[in-house]
């Protein structure tokens, strides 16, 4: 096997919750040494959010999720000796990631040209949920309160139900894949000319850039829009597309002839709407129609009769379902952890696939400051000074 890809990168992690986290972890399943600054004693914030009122061997299933292949140093980055632990860090470190509210690192005298005087060629990634500066800058930035400011939430249900968000926390997960490849990017800068940087990524710019189709059809047509009465799946699309109830279950209907459609379901009529006109303006009207004649058969019968005619449509499945997916499966998408405590923890693996250097699963998740004496001593401090600053509840 080649040598893992971001093998000999070193990366400097302060995140919490999914923003950062989920980003090193993609970092650190590429190689990278990835070393995760916790606060002494709790560790990580997310370590104790509750999924459905429950832990996880004391720990929140969610910080098992995005946690491996890193290692925990504890640190109060309010004592004395903690900027000097820092700094001393980030002189052997490629990258720093951090996703504070802005100013707090520049606070404590670890911001990034505080870094940047120890190390001129380190990449500093900041994440925030509005930006570094401006009139939100100190608003809290949290996935569900980021939806519903950026307009995300307002597409999602139908006319006269409340505004949807996404059951998923996809402006986090979006943020921290734009934080991962922004580091990529930042690194690959470095690597060709020996410049550092900092780099911002913020939640409500992911946000808004997310919806990049819809602002720009907003912004250029006269025509406004409005959710869907009886359910079309997108606010802005065009019947048939939207979730439909079957006799044992739901299917999904994407973008295609409602001529076809017609055709198949032996709903004639189907054929009048056929025009982007109709489709738009009179979707409710269409989706009633199918949505009375799907109930007359199961999933799978639907399934396999709209397959022969390449209507795009699948199933709505669990995550029951999802985790004995066979494609799932042969993508090898599910993968296992060990945690001190647990045992064996099933979670989601590396979702990109590389032909030369594929991502491995090396680590678990840490428990809070398991590394931290390891680390320490790398950095040149004796046993007495580690001592020391565990006295001083520095780590």
């Amino acid at each position: 096997m080649a040598k893992a890809a971001l093998d000999g990168v070193r990366v400097l992690d302060f995140t919490q919750m999914m923003m950062g986290p989920w980003a090193t972890q993609f970092l650190g399943d590429m190689g990278a040494e990835v070393i995760k600054v916790e606060r002494p004693g709790s560790g990580e914030w997310e370590r104790g959010l509750r999924a459905m009122g429950e832990l996880l061997g004391g720990q929140s299933p969610f910080f098992l999720a995005m946690n491996r292949n890193k290692r925990s140093l504890t640190l109060n980055l309010k004592a004395p000796g903690a900027r000097e632990v820092v700094l001393r860090l980030a002189a052997t470190c490629d990258l720093v990631t951090e996703n504070f509210r802005p100013g707090v690192m520049d606070r404590l005298g670890i911001g990034y040209q505080d870094l940047r005087a120890v190390n001129p060629s380190i990449v500093y990634v900041a994440g925030t949920g509005y930006g570094p500066d401006g009139p939100y800058a100190d608003h809290p930035g949290q996935d569900l309160l980021v939806q519903s400011m950026s307009g995300l939430a307002a597409h999602g249900g139908r006319r006269d139900d409340p505004p949807t968000p996404s059951g998923s926390s996809i402006v986090d997960a979006s943020t921290a894949l734009l934080l991962a490849f922004s580091a990529m990017v930042g690194l690959f800068h470095r690597e060709r000319t020996g410049e550092g940087q900092r780099i911002d990524v913020s939640l409500l710019n992911t946000a808004v850039a997310l919806q990049c189709q819809e602002l720009t059809a907003f912004m250029n047509l006269e025509r406004r829009w409005d959710r869907s009465q009886a359910g079309i799946g997108g606010a802005w699309l065009s019947a048939p597309f939207g979730v439909y109830r079957t006799a044992d279950g739901h299917l999904a209907l994407a973008m295609g002839s409602l001529a076809v459609l017609g055709d198949l379901l032996e709903l004639p009529e189907l054929a009048g709407y056929d025009t982007p006109e109709r489709a738009w303006s009179e979707r409710d009207e269409v989706y009633r129609i199918i949505a009375r004649r799907l109930p007359e058969r199961g999933t799978k019968e639907w399934l396999d009769l709209l397959a022969t005619r390449d209507v795009w449509c699948a199933p709505v499945r669990t995550f029951d379902e999802v985790v004995d997916d066979p494609q799932v499966a042969h993508n090898e998408l599910l993968a296992t952890v060990e945690y001190p405590g647990v045992g064996e923890v099933r979670v989601v693996g590396v979702p990109a696939r590389f032909s030369r250097t594929p991502g491995t699963i090396r680590l678990g998740p840490p428990t809070v400051g398991q590394h931290t004496d390891e680390i320490l001593g790398s950095l040149g401090y004796s046993a007495a000074e580690i001592r020391r600053l565990h006295d001083q509840g520095c780590v």
